[in-house]
């Protein structure tokens, strides 16, 4: 009889070679939920002859893996090309590096210092708005995640490197493309991992890291040389924040990585976000019209401030059940250190151990009828009756997302000055695949058609169906 401590969970074994390789590859959001909702909570799977990595799920389960056994785990650091972009960044560093950093970034990220940011992103958003209007009136239909991404980088460039990066945006989001354009992608069979990369994506993808390191030294070259009436976005207070710290300077090579990091997490996931937010709202027209009811009743046609985002309750309903859907962080993995347990099975040290957000928003017990789009799921009542961990859109635990309350506060800002101004709809039988990456993309990008609508000053001014709807 075996020790209790080395009981086994249960999960799939596949194929003789491969096991669930194959298909975890070829749609690995619908293999992670269903083994979750068959397997239970934690689920040992078999990826080869005698490769397993165990998939938690269950919220309670989550919680042992990132709270209580937090020290037996480390950050999988598997995608090498990400650690070389990132370098020894707050992402990917442990230990007392990492706490280090934290504690220094962890004060940029107060609520006042982020209402402070949201405000200064107003123009931004509304010059967005003004060139998807531009762009809808010249283009039947166009791809708006592009454009998405254009308006994330420029929200979190200036924030994180300030006027210096604004002078170089256009130019830096360019090369962003072309590298995002060259990622290597996931393959969708068990033999896909043997192909070797195109030599062409290789030399494209080192090239823009290259030009996208020329800017950025560049913009800490300048940082360096000083100058009181330019705004620096963060790099003063990593920089003094690290002295402070540490009592050495902050080389250029760790202020390089400290700034790449931060910009990469909060663009790339708002980005994303705003994608999946605004295909909601196009397959919801009722939710759409509830937003704008919403946003017109708080603000009118006045210019949305932070302040008041809070009085967005529909709206941040509406995101909240977006990113449950849709969530941009789709999957989260750790590696054991040592040997431990999880719900009472056993995991090896060495082991990866993996949780599908994406699987654990779709938990039929917390969730019901749980692929359908309810933003009701989230008021205040609904969302008391889950249990913690069982809503982890930016993860969750001592490693969580620092940027989380940033991300939905851009949203709403976001969210709210497109409503009050244009409609967005998908093109009629274009695909939406899901396409797991760094973030939970689009495969084919998102084509949709813009018109403006006339914006209203207040709330009588709106049709009588749409007050029904408050």
């Amino acid at each position: 009889m075996k020790h209790p401590e080395f009981k086994q969970p249960p999960g799939p074994d596949g194929s003789y070679f491969f096991g669930c390789l194959t298909e975890m590859r070829q749609n690995p959001m619908a293999f992670f939920t269903r083994v979750a909702a068959e397997y239970g909570g934690v689920a040992k799977i078999r990826f080869g002859r005698n490769k397993y990595s165990y998939l938690v799920s269950e919220p309670e389960f989550i919680r042992e893996l990132l709270i209580k056994n937090k020290t037996s785990y480390i950050k999988n650091t598997r995608y090498k090309q990400l650690a070389r972009v990132l370098g020894e960044g707050l992402l990917l560093s442990e230990g007392q590096t990492w706490s280090r950093q934290r504690k220094i970034a962890q004060p940029l990220f107060r609520l006042e210092a982020l209402h402070a940011q949201v405000d200064r992103s107003r123009s931004d958003i509304a010059n967005f708005a003004d060139r998807l209007e531009l762009l809808g009136s010249k283009n039947q239909f166009i791809d708006i995640e592009p454009e998405f991404s254009k308006l994330s980088q420029m929200l979190a460039g200036s924030w994180i490197m300030g006027d210096p990066f604004r002078a170089r945006a256009d130019e830096m989001a360019e090369i962003y493309l072309t590298a995002t354009n060259a990622w290597p992608v996931a393959p969708r069979t068990a033999l896909g991992s043997y192909r070797i990369p195109p030599i062409r994506a290789i030399l494209t993808l080192k090239k823009a890291f290259s030009d996208f390191d020329r800017h950025i030294f560049a913009i800490i070259s300048e940082f360096r040389r000083g100058g009181d009436s330019i705004d620096f976005g963060m790099m003063p207070a990593l920089v003094s924040g690290h002295f402070e710290a540490t009592g050495e300077e902050l080389s250029d090579q760790r202020l390089r990585d400290q700034i790449v990091t931060l910009f990469i997490a909060a663009h790339e996931t708002s980005g994303t976000g705003m994608c999946w937010i605004h295909y909601l709202l196009s397959k919801y027209p009722e939710v759409r019209d509830r937003v704008q009811l919403e946003v017109a009743s708080v603000f009118g046609s006045k210019l949305p401030c932070a302040a008041d985002l809070s009085r967005l309750e529909y709206v941040d309903r509406v995101i909240q059940e977006s990113f449950r859907i849709y969530s941009p962080i789709h999957s989260l993995s750790r590696v054991a250190v040592e040997d431990n347990t999880i719900g009472g099975y056993h995991i090896p040290k060495g082991a990866t151990v993996i949780v599908s957000l994406f699987a654990t928003h779709r938990l039929a017990k917390y969730w019901k009828n749980p692929e359908a789009f309810d933003p009701d799921r989230f008021t205040e009542a609904e969302s008391a009756k889950r249990p913690p961990f069982s809503y982890i859109p930016f993860a969750a635990g001592h490693r969580n997302c620092l940027g989380g309350t940033m991300a939905m506060l851009q949203a709403k800002m976001t969210v709210a000055q497109l409503s009050q101004r244009l409609k967005i709809d998908l093109m009629p039988g274009h695909p939406i695949e899901l396409m797991p990456s760094t973030t939970m993309r689009m495969r084919y990008g998102m084509k949709v058609e813009i018109e403006p609508f006339e914006q209203r000053s207040n709330f009588e001014e709106l049709p009588t169906s749409l007050q029904a709807l408050a």
